[in-house]
């Protein structure tokens, strides 16, 4: 999660190490793996290191910054939590991918485009 409330989701600590940009590693809050373990980016030569820092997993910590993910950027709850970590990112994610799809479905046209319309 990074400072604005933005979730990036990576499958491997290689594609978070490729993902983040060595000058925006500040930027990230907080990261955990697949097992809500908590994760430590360092910078060094231009590129980004990825280690598990804390072996205890956190996953109502990793709950608590998917919820405020999911508030920042949509209008709707999050889902309930769940026992994994797993199962809960991808929870969200579903959501919030429903949640994106029903609202292009549903958009509404803009006035702009409803005055260029003949009636």
């Amino acid at each position: 999660m990074d400072d604005d409330q933005w979730v990036y989701v990576c499958f491997t600590a290689e594609d978070l190490a490729h993902d983040v940009e060595p000058a925006f590693v500040d930027d990230i809050v907080d990261a955990f793996d697949g097992s809500a373990r908590p994760l430590l980016l360092t910078c060094a030569e231009d590129s980004v290191h990825v280690v598990v820092a804390d072996g205890t997993p956190r996953l109502r910590q990793l709950q608590e910054h998917m919820d405020s993910f999911f508030h920042a950027w949509t209008t709707n709850a999050p889902p309930p939590h769940t026992a994994t970590a797993e199962e809960y990112v991808r929870s969200v994610l579903e959501a919030y991918a429903a949640r994106n799809e029903l609202r292009r479905k549903n958009k509404r046209r803009r006035k702009a485009e409803q005055a260029d319309t003949p009636r």
